[in-house]
């Protein structure tokens, strides 16, 4: 609330800019329980550390008792700035003419405030132990507010508007990169169920020389070719590392939002401030998914389109169109309705009429959109049977259309993951409003204050692209093996990114940064809007560290925890590393070694580059076990029966049937069934390494009736 106070010297009334008295006790009253659960989560990480004053040690005695102090003294400041602003006048008078001196030094003071913050939760060992929701989020407001102070360059205001939203801009893109970024690390196992597989994945279309494979013989993966190839481009680099490999995944899926976010709303002339930081907005928001890159960039070349000479928009949207299919065929038609849909609110209209030249522009992009991968099989198959050209469009339209369903109805939907649960505390419905209520608020408010005001024809372009878009994507998101995010109401939220899109480009762009116009509960919007996707980030960064014994059982005492996830000890790394190598060098005399898991290993060369056993992937076998695929399996348990493999490396098994409790819990038991007791029946440990979670496994000495085992 520093930001209403202003000196009786500067000649300026506190009246008009002071927020009414209500307002001031409903937010002193806020900021008093979040200060007194900063205080009760600080106490329970000081707490317990030693045997002084009822369980303190000295050091941790002495910090709480700081730490509460400067609490009291803050929520004392706070009271004051409300209520009695004449007393602090002259400290912020010298606080201002400070500032204003310090011209563009005020960036260098600035930047430790967004580094340190990330540095102590994810590059420190503290980031395990200071953890709790209060201390971060009271940590998180704190440096916004000092940030805002050092960025208002107003010679009569401690703290302006505008630069209280960079701050909570700047802050909010520095926890949410961050987070993209915490994968970053050269550790030669997986560092998620897929991580390893997944750069396996990536280096099939320009790396597979190195694997010990036959040329002549296809080498395929469970990923389409729009993501292997993105993912795939280091593998075009000799000797690519692990390390280079997942950072260039993070740049993947970071940097392409913001580069939509600057496409859509880029304007002419006029305020560039603003629309570079409405950019890392856009970065903010469309990481609520997240959304896979690919469609990031079709979205980013209809963008492009949108106000380009016809025949260049028709090129982009086309290829737009088929980058779109080729990655995932669910997305094929999103360019189209985008593109369709920008080119009827290319202009804020003042009748209800829409030229017949923006129809036929729309009309013209739509069939661009799909000519590549729909329209030219169709034409094509009817070339080839010319002698009945209606029989074979009706053969083409019907196959793509029978493919698709198959592939969609093949596995079960899962309806409770629309509602909250264990796979996803929020559910995807209340994750989903929380994503975009603040954004549809503050369109349906600028539409009533008529800054915007779109034509019939163009409501109902919009309409007519969200709610396909939000009931697609919402049916699709209860498919088993997902739910557990909002990734797959991808083309929803591109849209409606690209509707605020269309807001700033044909309404007022001074909404963001001028403040006399809002009252106080839009204020308070645009700070959800800006805050509430960076809040998952904030509360998520951790370190991923190799800690030694000493740092674990310190963590432990502080953080009142009874397991410390983190990376093992570098030397547990490197005995894992020895005992794979060795145990392949010891089995592959006696048959095939299969890579259940942890191709990684392979594909940079931790392990010695024996003959690859392509088939039977984790995500393949996941992928077929939840659409309990008989088929698919049914070659893998003879060879299990003929016992084929002399090893095989894969995640510990476990036979642990759920029963619809706990995360993931119908997937676990499909895996279960499908995969583990088989494998187990015919297999059996030959060791379990637990820190990097890889279990070994060989044949039974004793062969044992499986039938009973099979599905």
């Amino acid at each position: 609330m520093l930001l209403f106070i202003e000196s009786k010297k500067m000649r300026l009334s506190r009246v008009p800019n002071s927020p009414p008295k209500n307002h001031k006790n409903i937010f002193f009253i806020l900021t008093t329980i979040l200060f007194s659960l900063t205080i009760f989560d600080l106490y329970n990480i000081t707490h317990g550390a030693g045997n002084l004053l009822g369980g303190f040690s000295v050091k941790w005695g002495l910090i709480f008792a700081f730490l509460l102090i400067f609490l009291i003294s803050l929520l004392f400041i706070l009271w004051f700035s409300l209520w009695k602003a004449e007393v602090l006048e002259p400290a912020i008078e010298r606080i201002v003419a400070i500032r204003q001196k310090l011209f563009f030094f005020r960036w260098i003071l600035a930047l430790p405030l967004l580094v340190l913050p990330v540095y102590f939760y994810q590059y420190t060992l503290w980031g395990l132990v200071f953890n709790s929701l209060y201390f971060r989020l009271f940590v998180w407001i704190f440096l916004s507010v000092f940030l805002a102070i050092l960025l208002t360059r107003e010679e009569k205001k401690l703290i302006g508007w505008f630069p209280l939203l960079q701050s909570i801009l700047f802050t909010s893109t520095t926890y949410t990169l961050a987070s993209a970024f915490s994968y970053v690390s050269d550790y030669p196992f997986s560092l998620s169920w897929s991580d390893g597989n997944r750069l396996w994945d990536y280096s099939i279309m320009f790396g597979r020389e190195r694997y010990n494979y036959p040329t002549d013989q296809p080498l395929e993966a469970l990923i389409t070719s729009g993501r292997q190839f993105l993912w795939g481009l280091p593998f075009l680099l000799p000797n690519t590392t692990i390390l280079f490999n997942r950072f260039w995944s993070a740049l993947v899926l970071s940097l392409p939002y913001a580069v939509l976010g600057w496409v859509s709303f880029k304007i002419e002339k006029g305020r560039k401030k603003e629309w570079f930081l409405i950019g890392l907005w856009a970065f903010l928001f469309l990481n609520q998914g997240p959304i896979y890159s690919p469609l990031i960039i079709s979205a980013i070349l209809v963008a492009i389109a949108w106000k380009r000479p016809l025949w260049l928009a028709m090129l982009l949207v086309a290829f737009a169109g088929y980058y779109a299919e080729t990655t995932r065929f669910t997305w094929g038609f999103a360019p189209t309705i985008w593109a369709g849909m920008l080119s009827l609110n290319g202009s804020n209209l003042k009748d209800e009429r829409l030229a017949l030249q923006v129809w036929g522009r729309a009309l013209a992009l739509a069939i661009a959109g799909v000519s590549i991968w729909y329209l030219y099989p169709i034409i094509q198959n009817a070339w080839q049977n010319s002698t009945n050209p209606i029989t074979g469009l009706g053969n083409a339209v019907v196959g793509t259309v029978t493919s698709a369903q198959g592939d969609v109805t093949l596995q079960p939907l899962l309806w409770s993951r629309l509602f909250p649960g264990d796979t996803y505390p929020e559910g995807i419905l209340g994750g989903l409003l929380i994503a975009v209520l603040p954004l549809t608020i503050l369109l349906l408010y600028w539409i009533k204050k008529k800054y915007w005001q779109p034509s019939l024809w163009q409501s109902l372009a919009i309409l007519g692209a969200l709610l396909p878009f939000l009931v697609v994507g919402v049916i699709i998101s209860t498919k088993i093996g997902g739910g557990n995010n909002l990734h797959n109401l991808d083309m929803f939220l591109i849209a409606l990114l690209f509707v605020a899109a269309i807001m700033w480009r044909n309404g007022d762009r001074t909404w963001f940064s001028q403040s006399k116009k809002h009252p106080i509960w839009l204020k308070g919007l645009l700070i959800l809007l800006i805050a509430i996707p960076a809040f998952p980030s904030l509360r998520g960064l951790r370190p991923n560290l190799s800690l030694t014994e000493a740092e674990i059982n310190q963590v432990k005492i502080l953080s009142d925890a009874e397991d410390v996830n983190t990376l093992p000890p570098l030397e547990e790394i490197n005995d894992a590393l020895w005992y794979i190598r060795h145990a392949i060098n010891d089995k592959q005399v006696e048959g095939e070694i299969l890579f259940i898991d942890q191709r990684q290993l392979l594909t940079f060369g931790y392990v010695p580059n024996i003959p690859l056993v392509p088939e039977y992937e984790k995500k393949r076998m996941m992928n077929e076990a939840m659409a309990s695929n008989a088929t698919y399996f049914e070659p893998y348990y003879k060879d299990l029966a003929m016992q084929r493999f002399s090893l095989i490396i894969t995640e510990p098994l476990k036979i642990e049937i759920k029963n619809k409790e706990g995360i993931f819990a119908a997937e676990n038991d499909l895996w279960a069934k499908w995969v583990a007791v088989p494998t187990l029946c015919y297999y059996e440990p030959l060791e379990t390494l637990r820190g990097v979670y890889i279990q070994l496994l060989v044949p039974r000495e004793e062969v044992l009736d499986c039938s009973v085992s099979l599905p």
